[in-house]
């Protein structure tokens, strides 16, 4: 709503009146906050307890309580659907993983960072927001003073000049200009707290000075997991021979606390999503064990190099895998236990339409176990650095072998040179795996390219992977029924943590999450430093739902299936069991996520969002035409695709189910469809199939005035709950800049920067350039100049950071990490 034109005086205290009305009327009506699931982590019953400023944090009931290091549950967090009354458990850490472990919302640090009265942000000091407790929201503004404030805040002394390699221009915006600015950001202060006191040497100086085992994986052998799954886990093998639980090189080690001072989380929360931050890791315990500096022969501080060291063009992982499917058989359904055929083909299986429909999750205990396919999307000539093959072995390890082969994971490559029949010819798959592929994932590389789509998929008429990044997704899904969910990875994406433990904690918040407003609940960013508490952010959001359906009765919320044309489509998803207005937050929850994204759904057809109407054939015949004059055809548009209802995320990591790839294949198979990232949750939401915005923890690189996130990142154009929606989208082409600084965006720089100087190397972007990263930042004591920070002391900056060995980092999702080498320059990368 901010930075949008505004009606008069007198229509703004007729809102403000009926708001009071409607604010009267649902006063008691129950917000589903309420009805939150509660966690049962595993550390919730020994209480939390919060360190004070200036300490490292360790999680109740870490590792070293026991002398293996193993935590004594899963690490994931569990609902309790039998108390299903939506408030936020408070074990693990969330926002600020050092001031306030039990807290849901950020503290110190968050607040730091969102401090409106910085000198850089040049935000008027209206609110102190120092002042207000972390766990209830900001102060909320009328419009008028959201205007005041940003027409303050926009008054940007040091805005640069013209820059020809900067995009948008600065000189489009500030006085006489547009009424926003998305560059505004660029201002703010550097948040140095990822990097000045960050450094395991810190971490040994507190009670914690020693990497433990890291293992999130449930209790196999515990009765209560007996009771809800079928089987017996069995042990993997790992890359050196040995099962995994009697191979102490293959152990992941992490810190049981987080860095002094490391910044709170700014979007998203930890302990809602069941994330766990409690730990951080340092780049030789995370890649050592799979061959991080193998050869290196220093002496490393805290960390044991492996004694037995692989020779990695031996290991085959896609044997290991199978053999761990295998061994675990037990745990699968009959027709998951067959071995994955790496060269399947292109021919369109048959298939059972119950087998592939029917809803997951409430299968009488004690149950078969799904498995989970992984796929990494390469390309044909990728070249895959060393950090790339670390990653690769990592997720492996983390995922399939850790998990006793709940997860398998697979390269994707996409072959773009047509003329290599290797759909026919054994001998041609072979050879360009071989050619295309390291040696150790040669067993678990599917080769596809574009033809499959367009043999399967003729109706459509368009089958290039840049708009339709999901087709080969769907032949995948067919060729491979063992797998009744896939989650589709980029390889420019980084975790820093245990890939199980994130997977599965997104997983289960999704699994819990009601369908009821799960649409409408998607739309918005969840911000700890402005919304307060998720109860409170729940509530708020339940409440304008809410209002806005008595204030605008052309708004309904979805409710079931919502097909653009019933009569042509059939919605493959359950019918809703009641009314909406009949339904307490039960339907849904308990069942699998069909879609599960890691950031907001919304509906891009008020937006200026630029693909918005990327559609083919959903009107008779009507498709977007690509030609050298106009690769985007930018002009494409007809009348009828404002009724077309459709939603989009950003940014294509996400989860599948079956069921929502069928839906996705049917709609194929008819000639319909959208941009890729349309494409998705508008299958879903015309099937009604039930799709949630995970709302993991994402950071930010700049100090980003709390009142100033809400705003911005969630516009509605003055419409009562329309994030993220109307005119002043965030997603539109300019303002989308003001994701430039996320830990978790495509456009961003930040995950590069902040991951580069993690593995120990330096990276001229960011703040302090390359002073902040590097072997001379991480051994000994830099001074840090005042423009950033530093005490000036007589004259001179005294203020002494560094020296305190390698970066660690809490589990963070990054994105995108490209051309990981150290000297990309010297490398032609």
């Amino acid at each position: 709503m901010l930075f949008s034109p505004f009606a008069s005086p007198r229509r703004l205290a007729l809102l403000v009146l009926f708001s009071v009305i409607v604010a009267f009327f649902f006063i008691n009506q129950v917000g589903y906050s309420e009805r939150f699931p509660k966690y049962d982590a595993p550390w919730s019953k020994t209480g939390g307890g919060d360190s004070g400023k200036g300490s490292a944090q360790q999680p109740p009931g870490a590792p070293g309580d026991k002398a293996d290091g193993a935590i004594p549950t899963s690490a994931v967090p569990k609902y309790d659907a039998a108390n299903y009354d939506w408030s936020v458990q408070t074990g693990i850490p969330s926002s600020s993983p050092i001031a306030s472990p039990s807290s849901s919302s950020s503290t110190t640090s968050t607040s730091e960072a969102a401090d409106a009265t910085s000198a850089a942000s040049q935000a008027p000091p209206t609110l102190d927001e120092q002042a207000v407790n972390a766990s209830q929201p900001i102060p909320k503004l009328s419009y008028d003073e959201q205007l005041l404030m940003a027409e303050q805040l926009l008054d940007w002394p040091d805005r640069p000049g013209h820059d020809a390699n900067h995009w948008p221009p600065y000189e489009w915006y500030g006085k006489g200009m547009k009424d926003y600015d998305p560059n505004r950001w660029e201002g703010f202060d550097w948040n140095n707290d990822f990097y000045l006191n960050n450094g395991i040497k810190a971490l040994q100086q507190e009670k914690f000075a020693e990497a433990v085992a890291y293992n999130p994986y449930p209790r196999y052998s515990g009765e209560e997991y007996k009771k809800e799954w079928k089987g017996a886990f069995m042990p993997c093998e790992g890359p050196r021979g040995k099962n995994l639980d009697d191979s102490k090189d293959d152990v992941l080690k992490a810190y049981p606390a987080i860095p002094h001072g490391f910044p709170g989380v700014m979007i998203g929360d930890a302990g809602v999503s069941g994330v766990d931050i409690s730990y951080c890791f340092d780049r030789y315990h995370k890649y050592g064990p799979v061959g991080f500096e193998q050869e290196e022969s220093k002496e490393v501080d805290d960390w044991q190099q492996p004694l037995d060291k692989p020779d990695w063009t031996t290991v085959n992982w896609g044997k290991l895998q199978d053999q761990c499917v295998q061994a675990n058989e037990g745990r699968w359904s009959p027709n998951a236990r067959a071995r994955a055929n790496i060269a399947a083909g292109k021919a369109m299986p048959t298939e059972s339409e119950g087998d592939i429909t029917e809803s997951r999750g409430f299968e009488t205990a004690p149950k078969y176990h799904y498995r989970t396919a992984l796929l990494i999307r390469t390309w044909e000539n990728y070249t895959y650095t060393d950090n790339d093959v670390q990653a690769i072995r990592s997720l492996i390890t983390d995922l399939s072998l850790g998990s006793g082969g709940e997860y398998q994971v697979f390269l994707f490559v996409n072959m773009k040179s047509e003329e290599l029949d290797f759909w026919n010819d054994k001998s041609v798959y072979e050879k360009v795996v071989r050619q295309q592929v390291p040696k150790e994932f040669w067993d678990i590389a599917v080769l596809w390219n574009e033809q499959v789509c367009k043999e399967w998929y003729p109706k459509v008429g368009d089958w290039q992977v840049y708009w339709h990044q999901f087709m080969p997704l769907q032949w995948f899904s067919k060729v491979h029924p063992e797998f009744e969910y896939i989650w589709n990875w980029e390889t420019d994406a980084r975790f820093t943590g245990n890939h199980y433990q994130f997977l599965e904690a997104v997983s289960n918040f999704s699994r819990y999450a009601p369908r009821k407003y799960m649409w409408e609940r998607s739309q918005r960013f969840y911000f700890p430093a402005a919304h307060g508490s998720y109860e409170n952010w729940l509530n708020d959001t339940d409440t304008l739902i809410e209002r806005a359906i008595v204030e605008d009765n052309t708004y309904t919320p979805v409710w079931g299936p919502m097909p653009y044309k019933a009569e042509v489509q059939k919605p493959i998803g359950p019918k809703p069991p009641t009314t909406m207005e009949a339904d307490d937050f039960k339907w849904g929850v308990g069942e699998e996520a069909d879609l599960i994204t890691l950031q907001p759904i919304w509906d891009p057809r008020n937006t200026e969002w630029s693909f918005r109407n990327k559609i083919w054939n959903f009107v008779p015949g009507k498709a977007p035409k690509f030609t050298q004059e106009d690769a985007m055809d930018s002009g494409y548009n007809d009348p009828e695709f404002k009724n077309i209802p459709r939603r989009v995320y950003i940014n294509t990591l996400s989860r599948f189910s079956k069921r929502q790839l069928h839906a996705m294949h049917l709609e194929n198979l008819a000639g319909r469809t959208t941009q890729a990232e349309m494409f998705p949750a508008t299958a879903a939401l015309h099937h009604g199939l039930k799709a949630i915005y995970a709302p993991h923890p994402i950071w930010t690189d700049r100090r980003w005035p709390a009142w100033y996130l809400d705003p911005v990142f969630n516009a509605d154009g003055n419409r009562t709950a329309q994030w993220g929606q109307e005119f002043d989208s965030p997603y539109n082409h300019d303002r989308e800049h003001n994701f430039g600084g996320w830990s978790w965006y495509y456009q961003s720089s930040f995950p590069s920067t902040l991951y580069r100087r993690w593995l120990g190397w330096k990276d001229p972007a960011g703040p302090l350039g390359g002073q902040l990263g590097g072997p001379e930042f991480e051994n000994k004591e830099v001074y840090l100049p005042e423009s950033h920070g530093g005490i000036k002391q007589g004259g001179e900056a005294m203020e002494r950071v560094g020296g305190k060995g390698r970066m660690c980092l809490p589990p963070m999702l990054l994105h995108p990490v490209k051309n990981v080498v150290e000297h990309p320059e010297k490398k032609g990368q």
